[in-house]
């Protein structure tokens, strides 16, 4: 008998997070990296979207640069760990959220007996995202930190690969982006960070001729990269009117004990109305 959607994203998430909580230290280059993109960073509010262990982050550091931190995942387990790793002035900032950061947990398992149609889809997987964000509110700036992956591998292990596999996973990631869009206040800053092709191919090879981006496009274009992953797509699914053309930042590999990954960055700004500059956008045009 099949578990239910809830419990078997659930159990993938924390199976996955149990075997990397106490890695922190093996994550030093992974987190330098993402915390060098955030360094301009600064206001009242950060969300981190797949928060997770809290490995990639130095917690204390944000701290120093926001008042509150949000920490939203699905494994509230993880985040309760996290947390508690933390010093108490560093506890005293942050808020945990266990959520599913997708819209689709309740909805996969009879997505499975009857696939939808993929606008039907995307309608349902917003209907459920829409209460996270009348709760959270609006944030200075947002960082969604490596969990499309996570999304993809739990989803092709759910479904398999069948047609409903494909619905679910646009579904999934598109309201993934959407939601952190929406969380993000009129002159917030927007980060989104995906490992997206492992040493499966020769990642390390192509990044040191061509450039780690260069190396992720050029895998991409081949249908190396994880379903839902490929920085072309999140570039257009953070296009739109209200937010600066979206950049691919910066690229990295990711060595972590056995696996290697490409990882990329991408970033975009919320435009504020009238031209005025606010929160982390700010911040960041302070310290440029």
């Amino acid at each position: 008998m099949v578990a239910s959607a809830r419990n078997f994203r659930l159990e993938q998430e924390r199976w996955r997070n149990s075997t990397t909580r106490s890695a922190f230290d093996s994550y030093a280059q992974h987190r330098a990296q993402q915390m060098a993109l955030v360094a301009g960073w600064g206001g009242e509010r950060l969300a981190v979207l797949g928060a997770g262990n809290c490995n990639d982050l130095d917690l204390a550091a944000l701290s120093d640069r926001f008042r509150e931190l949000h920490l939203f995942d699905i494994d509230g387990q993880a985040l309760a760990c996290a947390y508690e790793r933390q010093s108490k002035r560093v506890q005293r900032a942050c808020s945990l959220y266990e959520r599913d950061l997708t819209g689709v947990a309740l909805l996969i398992e009879r997505w499975r007996l009857q696939a939808p149609e993929p606008l039907e889809a995307l309608m349902a997987g917003w209907a459920e995202l829409g209460r996270l964000v009348g709760e959270a509110g609006q944030f200075d700036a947002v960082l969604s930190t490596c969990l499309l992956s996570q999304v993809a591998m739990n989803l092709r292990d759910f479904f398999g690969l069948i047609p409903a596999l494909n619905t679910a996973l646009m579904a999934a990631i598109t309201g993934h982006i959407v939601l952190a869009k929406t969380l993000t206040k009129p002159g917030g800053c927007l980060l989104v960070t995906s490992d997206c092709i492992t040493n499966q191919f020769p990642i390390h090879r192509e990044a040191a001729a061509r450039g780690a981006m260069q190396a992720i496009l050029h895998f991409s274009q081949q249908g190396a990269a994880f379903p839902g992953t490929d920085p072309r797509l999140i570039v257009d699914l953070l296009r739109e009117v209200r937010f600066s053309q979206p950049e691919l930042k910066r690229a990295w590999i990711w060595d972590l004990s056995q696996q290697s990954y490409l990882v990329y960055a991408v970033a975009t700004t919320r435009v504020a109305p009238d031209g005025a500059l606010t929160g982390a956008a700010d911040a960041r045009h302070r310290h440029a």
